[in-house]
């Protein structure tokens, strides 16, 4: 399929992950490799959507927890290489 071929609204080029945010390091690391992209990213939890960029949010958040992050980015060694310590695996 080409790339015009796609429908408007479809997000093709977007990278999803799984991380656990053990604790305030863990919130620092995702928040400093935030402010380092360029691209739009979100993190979701069951009942919170917010961006990672935001200090007061990743805070709100908490921490033991297991999270979506989603880029919309299709770079995915440059995604790995900065979040690539808090995937959960």
């Amino acid at each position: 399929m080409r790339k015009e071929d796609i429908p408007k609204g479809i997000i093709t080029n977007m990278i999803k992950a799984y991380i656990r945010i053990n604790d305030l390091n863990d919130i620092k690391t995702l928040h400093e490799a935030a402010l380092s992209c360029k691209y739009d990213l979100v993190v979701q939890s069951v009942t919170k959507i917010l961006n990672p960029k935001s200090l007061m949010g990743i805070f709100g958040l908490g921490t033991k927890k297991t999270v979506s992050l989603v880029a919309k980015y299709d770079d995915k060694r440059d995604f790995l290489e900065k979040f690539g310590d808090l995937i959960s695996t």
